[in-house]
């Protein structure tokens, strides 16, 4: 008997629809498995075959042929096997094949029949409600984050004999409960506090403008001055996700298998990756692709400490991120995008020996050691940072001093309130914040206007300081950020002032350079 049932395999963050056919009948006993399987898929005939056997129904030993289609892409999810096991069950005439005509199925199986989670939950579940399916089996531990997405009949499973009792109308499975407004899968502690930071006044301030703008940060000061630490507390201003940047977030992390939840991720995620990091590593990649850490950083903050001891490869490689919001991979299997809207945090020492414009220890390292190790962030990496910006360590007055600083909460609500005058300059246009903003079409000159004053500041700062037009443009948007943080009474489309643009400049220093001899 012929019987068709349907599951799904994960492309990039997206999915795909699986037309499982199974075929039994006389023969040689045995089950063979086609359709471009991976590898890993071809042990689901020794995992289904186990589990068939404690459906709690007798399989007669038959020839069994089971087909994945489309046969042109490549399947490579364990998440595939509850699919094989249904339409096997059709076959045998176990199941009604009619019953499996508007489920799609998605679940890894154990041997003794057990259903197990498989990564991409809510990818699977979104491509089930695209491609008009009314119902989804899946194991009962992702059902509460699979019934997160509106118009789907979620049926949890635990094991392979519960699912066929409901399929035969014996014992039916209550549809998952949808908890209204999804589930906050990380709304636990914020973690440490800017309270903890004594000085550092112009770092924090850096920090404040990179969260309220969406714009990307470089610290660079001697070794042991707190810019590790300032990262840390960084990403706690951060607002939490809204809906529908929490689904694509949580997407992403399902798909590396970095997200065992059962709810949405609202905290905008963290990442902090090793310099040693591979290029597939960060920008993604591998067999099969997976997000890389740009991608698991999406809508949040990726630091990268030690910049310059990043291979040369990863650096360069963040810029068309960095410019463009995602990552595209073209692989001689094809092509895919990963989204990689995220804000770049990173930390570096002036020198290789860290103390290059110390007041108090001199820098041991030769003029052309410090050109070569400076030299390692190119000009158009450089080109993609909003704020570059000096931190030197804290005087012992500072750090003696009694009384906490300014804390967390009383920072976040200041960047909440320029968020919010951003969002309603920008209503009806698809930005959000002032990075966002492109310099074409006109968008910058109607959205962040520039008083005459400013005007004649900015031609000054690119003459003296030789910026690009990219340079220039980012320099305007952090002013409208400044602005945003800084005049209570200013009006939403009001031109940007001196004052902003000159604190803006202020904020972008390159590390000093050594001097020869």
């Amino acid at each position: 008997m012929l019987a068709r049932a349907y599951s799904a395999t994960i492309v990039g963050v997206s999915g795909s629809v699986v037309t499982v056919e199974a075929d039994v009948g006389l023969g040689l006993p045995g089950l063979t498995l086609v359709g471009r399987a991976s590898g890993g898929l071809q042990e689901a005939r020794e995992r289904v075959r186990s589990a068939l056997s404690h459906c709690g129904h007798s399989i007669p030993p038959r020839k069994q042929i089971v087909n994945l289609a489309p046969a042109d892409e490549r399947k490579e999810s364990p998440g595939v096997d509850l699919g094989v096991a249904a339409a096997l069950l059709g076959g045998h005439g176990v199941i009604p094949p009619t019953a499996l005509s508007e489920i799609l199925f998605w679940g890894e199986l154990g041997l003794d029949g057990s259903v197990r989670s498989a990564s991409g939950t809510l990818v699977v579940a979104d491509c089930a409600r695209g491609r008009g399916f009314r119902k989804l089996a899946i194991a009962a531990s992702s059902a509460a984050e699979a019934a997160l997405l509106p118009g789907l009949e979620v049926i949890p499973v635990s094991e392979l004999g519960e699912l066929v009792a409901h399929l035969r109308g014996e014992r039916a499975i209550s549809p998952q409960a949808v908890i209204a407004g999804g589930i906050a899968a990380n709304s636990g502690e914020e973690g440490p506090d800017m309270a903890d930071i004594r000085g550092l006044v112009l770092a924090r301030r850096a920090i404040e403008a990179m969260a309220a703008g969406g714009h990307n940060l470089l610290l660079h000061g001697p070794p042991g001055v707190g810019k590790t630490m300032l990262a840390r507390r960084a990403a706690a201003l951060f607002p939490p996700l809204e809906t529908e940047a929490a689904l694509t977030v949580t997407k992403i992390h399902g798909v590396a298998g970095r997200h065992a939840g059962e709810g949405l991720i609202r905290r905008p995620p963290f990442r902090s990756p090793h310099h040693t990091v591979s290029v597939a590593g960060l920008l993604g990649g591998g067999s099969p692709p997976r997000p890389g850490e740009v991608s698991l950083a999406h809508h949040g903050l990726l630091f990268l400490d030690e910049l310059p001891e990043f291979s040369r490869a990863c650096l360069e490689g963040l810029r068309e991120p960095l410019e463009d919001g995602e990552v595209h991979l073209v692989r001689a299997s094809g092509a895919l995008r990963f989204p990689a809207r995220f804000q770049l945090m990173a930390a570096m020492n002036p020198c290789p020996c860290g103390y290059l414009g110390h007041p108090e220890r001199a820098c041991v390292d030769s003029p052309a050691a410090v050109q070569r190790y400076q030299q390692r962030l190119s000009g158009p990496l450089l080109d993609r940072i909003d704020l570059i910006v000096p931190v030197l360590a804290a005087t012992a007055e500072e750090l003696n001093k009694r009384g906490a600083g300014e804390s967390s909460a009383t920072l976040r609500a200041r960047i909440l309130r320029a968020r919010e005058r951003q969002r309603r300059r920008l209503a009806g246009t698809p930005w959000s914040c002032n990075a966002e903003i492109p310099a074409s079409g006109g968008a910058m000159e109607r959205l962040i206007p520039l008083s005459p004053g400013a005007e004649r500041l900015l031609g000054d700062l690119a003459a003296r300081r030789l910026l690009s037009p990219r340079a220039q443009h980012r320099l305007r948007r952090l002013a409208a950020t400044l602005a945003d943080l800084g005049e209570e009474d200013r009006a939403d489309h009001s031109p940007i002032g001196e004052r902003a643009l000159a604190e803006a400049a202020h904020l972008r220093r390159l590390p000093e350079h050594a001097s020869p001899g």
